[in-house]
């Protein structure tokens, strides 16, 4: 008798779970085997030859550089003119 790849499979299963204790038993230690501890991080891969470091990560010392337009010290935020309203324009053209 020759079973396809699908009938062996299927038949496998049937032996498999046949006994639910066992089953149980087998994903229990295998949860507890590969659970445990979170594995370790791996190790920094090497730098390649001819290139240059990456930069720091620190801040350079002193105060940080203004990349955009400021007003005032300390490199704040430019604000708009306020906008009048519509109706604020209306009264205001009225004698």
């Amino acid at each position: 008798m020759t079973l396809t790849t699908r009938e062996a499979g299927a038949a496998f299963a049937d032996v498999v779970y046949a006994d639910q204790q066992w089953v149980d038993a087998e994903f229990d230690a295998l949860i507890s085997a590969s659970f445990s501890e979170p594995p370790a991080p791996p190790p920094p891969a090497p730098p390649r030859p001819g290139t240059p470091p990456p930069p720091s990560r620190r801040p350079a010392p002193g105060p940080a550089a203004c990349t955009f337009p400021a007003a005032g010290p300390g490199c704040g935020r430019q604000r708009s003119p306020r906008r009048s309203s519509p109706a604020g324009r209306a009264a205001a053209a009225s004698p």
